[in-house]
């Protein structure tokens, strides 16, 4: 008999150490085909010497494979985030309309501070990142789930967007009170920063 879910108040479930990669490395790793699909895609945009594509290089013919699955993050000038595109198989799994909200809004307030210093590292250093891990969602629906992440420019150049694809699997539900997160971090597997030109966090926290 499955012991209830037993619902902490962590700031974060433990973390593995980071294994960072290069660009170029990603295709050799274990992560899924669907997310080594989109760092190809990435590259493919650049051109006329860009080294980070622009939002407005993106077509949905050209995203039609990873569609459902991705996200299109914004930093607005207060620094904040907004989700600006949401695939419908991420909605489907989460279970709710995404496009327009603040994506801290959806984890518990305890996990946020982590959560946006990695949405951050992304825009600034600027690099990539991926996770692998179980989120908890609503409804006491557990998920394994995998991440990847790449930032992209403004029609002026300034990195304030990131596309980050999922990959969910392995659902199932277990005992848990109801909780307002649409997505906690429950346990990460793996996780790691990817170097596409410009290094990546010295910070080791996350």
């Amino acid at each position: 008999m499955k012991e209830p879910y037993q619902k902490k108040p962590f700031d974060f479930p433990h973390v593995p150490p980071r294994v960072d990669l290069k660009l170029d490395e990603i295709d050799e790793s274990t992560l899924t085909d669907k997310l080594k699909l989109w760092p190809v895609l990435w590259r493919d945009l650049l051109k006329d010497g860009k080294v980070i594509p622009a939002k407005s290089d993106l077509s949905m013919p050209k995203l039609a494979a990873i569609l459902p699955n991705l996200i299109i993050f914004e930093r607005l000038e207060s620094g904040d985030y907004t989700l600006r595109l949401v695939g419908t198989d991420v909605e489907a799994w989460l279970d709710r309309k995404l496009t327009g909200l603040d994506p801290l809004s959806l984890v518990p307030e305890p996990q946020r501070r982590r959560v946006k210093s990695v949405y951050d590292h992304v825009i600034n250093q600027p690099c990539g990142f991926y996770i692998s891990e179980v989120l908890m969602l609503s409804q006491g629906k557990k998920a394994r789930t995998t991440t990847l992440k790449l930032p992209l420019t403004d029609k002026e150049g300034t990195i304030r967007y990131f596309l980050a694809v999922y990959q969910f699997s392995d659902s199932e539900y277990v005992d848990t009170e109801p909780h307002l997160a649409a997505a906690e971090h429950h346990r990460v597997d793996h996780i790691g920063y990817i170097d596409i030109g410009f290094g990546v966090p010295a910070d080791r926290a996350l």
